[in-house]
């Protein structure tokens, strides 16, 4: 078969298995998502190796006789001990120091590696997926999640060590490594956080623990669902010393991610007061929102705009909030989110120089009413995974490349509405020198002090956006060697989606869009009767579908319409890519 990368949009995950006998491992990983000890020990070693001729930076490699640290973590799954172990021990055999971090966040990680100055980073987790699933998220030397080019050359010395049964292949040479003393990454990321804390406070001039939080959370306090993760038993504790009433609904007893977590709920979710009182709600969140409604005899204990709840997803780099509506409760997404905090920069004076970056499936209204900010913010669109919302946000240059440099939090963030926001930290051991990185925990913090530091404004502060329309459908059970982005079927459903559009309103500047990091996509963008409409369809990085994705900044056409349209694309791609 032929040799594909071995790690999707956020690195490798799969079924977790036995190792069973079996002339390449690798092979079932790519072909039934089986991940093994054997797959672990392999893909650690060829990571050390590469880290040893490169240091996890292909642009700047460590000097000669450089002997690679690589820090490894893990997140709650049942069969991580195992996996780590294989990973260390691949990674032992190709030469390298090994350092365990224990349990953390992911973001926890990315800390843990900047502290140590280490050569790279590997995170064993699976995010949101089940608690069958695992995987290994790679972070190269500064701290940032690893780029294809570097997952490239692991993938070739996977499969030349693959093709030998032992796992040992060739290239590896008499190298032997070592672990060495492992440190408490979760106690290092806890200090983390309380200092990211300190600079919100101070980025968005307000008090966390003196803070009156009647006008921003709903005054029972606010539900968190840590997904059952590393912050389930202290984070939640910890809001609540400052002042905020903070009570965690997930459960340690339960696997992680089971019926919770932000994984298990979609960023156009919502609920009316009626679905909340009369239907059966499997997610741990919404199943306690409907508790506290009930509890108030129906009526509901909170006001049109405060916060209900937030969730967070099973590896912590990822936050979805729960706020008021008029009638029920919605979901708010990661463009939202970004926005609460633009917003709050500008009324805090901290208005200059921003620069926001999102993806191909970012609410288009979001980056067209930019306009609102006296202060002109700069845009830039990304292919989907955080790593590529950082990648557009490092700064040019060198020494030390990709971090950045300032005295404040500088004026940058990404965001994805799955509910990745990427932000600035301060480097653990380098004044003045900032990471970037998606951090749940630190999302929900932010927000906070943003929707606070609004609330309590005395000046003019600019408008959240309108939302504009967008549907995203998923195709299961794809062949995703079918889609290309550029082969006839594209064709196919760049003809069938103009013509659907021309018969509805004036489509004008048709044309396709080129997004580095997202080869097999196909994204088309144009004006419908003036609003701006954007058509995707792409392949998932970690699982067998195909995804179409629609958005207009504007209301141009009745929802039913689009609704429509997204309905046929997908159907026209299961027709041609499930086999």
């Amino acid at each position: 078969m032929s040799r594909p990368r071995l790690h999707g949009t956020d690195g490798i995950r799969g079924r977790v298995v036995d190792s069973v006998d079996s002339e390449n491992p690798i092979e079932n990983l790519i072909l039934q998502r089986e991940l093994s000890s054997s797959v672990m020990r392999i893909v650690g070693k060829a990571t050390g190796l590469v880290l040893g001729e490169h240091g996890a930076d292909l642009e700047h490699p460590r000097p000669d006789g450089h002997v690679p640290l690589v820090v490894v973590g893990w997140d709650r799954r049942p069969r991580n001990a195992e996996l780590v172990d294989a990973l260390e021990q691949g990674l032992v055999e190709s030469g390298c120091r090994v350092q365990r971090v224990g349990e953390v966040p992911t973001p926890g990680l990315h800390h843990c590696l900047l502290e140590a100055d280490a050569d790279g980073g590997m995170m064993v987790t699976a995010s949101h997926n089940p608690a069958s699933d695992s995987g290994v998220k790679l972070f190269d030397r500064h701290g940032y999640k690893s780029m294809p080019a570097l997952e490239d050359r692991i993938s070739d010395v996977a499969w030349d060590l693959a093709a030998d049964a032992s796992g040992t292949g060739n290239g590896g040479g008499d190298a032997v490594g070592q672990t060495v003393d492992g440190i408490d990454g979760l106690r290092a990321y806890r200090m983390l956080l309380k200092r990211r804390l300190e600079l919100f406070e101070q980025m968005f001039e307000m008090d966390f623990e003196e803070r009156d939080w009647s006008d921003v959370v709903a005054p029972i306090g606010l539900l968190l669902d840590s997904s059952g993760g590393a912050a389930t038993n202290w984070l939640a504790a910890g809001i609540s010393r400052r002042g905020l009433a903070t009570v965690e609904v997930s459960d340690r007893e339960r696997e992680i991610n089971s019926e919770c977590g932000a994984g298990g709920l979609s960023p156009t979710d919502s609920w009316s007061h009626e679905q909340l009182l009369e239907d059966t709600h499997h997610h741990a969140l919404v199943r306690a929102v409907a508790e506290r409604l009930r509890e108030n005899d129906g009526m509901p204990p909170w006001k049109h705009g405060e916060l209900v709840g937030a969730a967070l997803d099973g590896d912590g780099d990822r936050c979805l909030l729960l706020e008021a509506s008029g009638g029920g409760v919605r979901v708010v997404d990661g463009d939202r989110m970004a926005d609460d905090i633009l917003r709050a920069a500008h009324a805090s004076g901290m208005s200059a120089g921003w620069t926001l970056a999102c993806t191909i499936e970012t609410d288009l209204a979001l980056p067209a009413s930019l306009d609102r900010f006296r202060e002109p913010v700069n845009c830039v669109q990304t292919a989907v995974g955080d790593r590529w919302l950082a990648h557009a946000l490092m700064p040019p240059g060198e020494a030390p490349r990709r971090l950045l440099r300032g005295e404040q939090v500088p004026a940058r963030i990404g965001c994805e509405d799955s509910g990745h926001l990427v932000m600035p930290a301060p480097h653990p051991t380098k004044p003045q020198l900032w990471s970037l990185v998606g951090d749940g925990a630190a999302t929900l913090l932010s927000v906070l002090c943003a929707r606070a530091s609004l609330a309590q404004s005395s000046g003019p502060s600019p408008v959240g956006f309108k939302a504009g329309w967008k549907r995203r459908v998923s195709v299961f059970g794809t062949e995703r060697d079918r889609w290309d982005g550029q082969n006839e079927l594209a064709e196919e459903v760049e003809r069938f989606v103009r013509k659907r559009l021309s018969e509805r309103g004036e489509l004008t500047d048709w044309h396709r869009v080129e997004v580095a990091g997202e080869p097999a996509l196909l994204l088309l963008e144009g004006r419908l009767d003036g609003a701006t409409v954007s058509v995707g369809v792409r392949n998932s990085g970690t699982e067998a579908k195909t995804s179409a994705s629609i958005r207009m900044s504007g209301e141009t056409l009745d929802g039913n319409i689009l609704d429509g349209l997204t309905v046929a694309v997908s159907t026209l791609l299961a027709q041609r890519l499930i086999p």
